[in-house]
């Protein structure tokens, strides 16, 4: 059974990669979204901690098994804890935006290639047993969801979505080079050294539409006007997209792509976050639960900052705020919420005072 590393956010090196070379992540996910009861005590962090480590002992660490991570809100370190909170709370990232800025204690995220698997985690969690946690955290959301090559077509079969898309909008999201290491993204010091920061979004997204283009006015959108439908479906390493010369492109376009737009708020012409989104159909509508982790939040901020590419519109008439504007236009940003994630040792109720001395 693979050792667990003290980051809880080190999971990649558990991935396998498809025939191309393009990391694969775990195909079934859950985000618990959890309030904290009452005022915790070093039991129950020690009946958490016990939780969750006799789910690994079960599953074993990888997509085989199980992955998780979990994250503590701004509200349990400044309710609970004497620490200053290491995120700030959520913003809106955009003018056309009106998100619910939630303010969750903690968020659970869990992955594995089993669905099952990540069912039967939430209800040994949240459920009869002797690893219930009800009483001490109140389960107030589960968003689900998957990521994987054939899994949105079945689950959307009537959008048009490409039979081996692993994603909803249908293009390749885990190429070589195009996602900030997990190493990068790690704190190298102070109270949540080891750890990273979790940035977790609800985004429904408008697939009638998106399908309704060619298939190489979408490639456009999603990664360069330059760029055709086939020659994205190849892509391996990453996608350089025209990120230096969007002025240019865009004037002789009239359009922006999303990858160009984001590739603008790299530092060294390294990405600033990690993401670990995946797709949904929750309340029947699809979407993505977009997860991102990222050493500062302003690394998050930066980088959604550069995807608006509100500049776009001063190079073509045509390119509007969300017009013409990578993916912009095909999406809703229905909620934000931030969380740090502690290292492995420091998960359960992080930052609790012990008792008197």
């Amino acid at each position: 059974m693979p050792l667990r590393p003290a980051a809880q956010h080190a999971w990649e090196d558990t991935f396998r990669s498809d025939e191309a070379g393009r990391a694969l992540p775990p195909r079934h996910h859950r985000l618990l979204m959890l309030d904290v009861a009452g005022s915790p005590v070093p039991e129950d962090a020690a009946h958490l901690e016990a939780a969750l480590g006799a789910l690994e002992e079960r599953h074993g660490h990888g997509p085989d098994g199980i992955l998780m991570c979990m994250g503590w809100g701004p509200g349990w370190f400044e309710r609970h804890t004497r620490l200053r909170s290491p995120v700030g709370r959520p913003v809106p990232m955009a003018r056309w935006e009106n998100p619910v800025l939630e303010d969750y204690d903690a968020c659970l995220h869990l992955a594995s290639d089993r669905e099952e698997t990540v069912t039967q985690a939430a209800a040994s969690l949240f459920g009869p047993g002797p690893h219930d946690q009800r009483g001490r955290l109140v389960l107030r959301e589960t968003r689900s969801g998957f990521v994987g090559e054939g899994l949105p077509a079945r689950r959307r079969p009537q959008a048009g979505v490409p039979a081996k898309a692993p994603l909803l909008l249908g293009f390749h999201s885990g190429l070589r080079r195009n996602q900030a290491t997990e190493e990068e993204v790690s704190i190298p010091r102070g109270p949540l050294a080891g750890g990273t920061t979790m940035h977790v979004s609800y985004i429904v997204l408008d697939t009638d539409s998106w399908y309704e283009q060619h298939e190489d006015e979408r490639a456009g959108l999603m990664y360069s006007p330059r760029m055709t439908a086939k020659e994205a479906e190849e892509l391996v390493e990453d996608a350089e997209s025209d990120r230096t010369e969007l002025a240019a492109v865009a004037a002789a376009h009239g359009r922006v792509g999303h990858a160009q737009a984001t590739g603008r708020a790299r530092l060294a012409g390294r990405p600033r976050i990690n993401r670990r989104d995946f797709a949904t159909m929750d309340h029947g509508v699809p979407g993505t639960h977009f997860v991102s982790l990222q050493r500062t939040m302003e690394d998050f901020h930066a980088t959604r900052a550069m995807m608006n590419a509100a500049d776009a519109s001063t190079h073509h008439g045509g390119i509007g705020v969300r017009r013409n504007n990578g993916i912009n236009a095909f999406m809703d940003v229905r909620s934000r919420a931030t969380f740090a994630v502690p290292p492995r040792a420091e998960r359960a109720y992080p930052g609790l005072p012990g008792p008197p001395a």
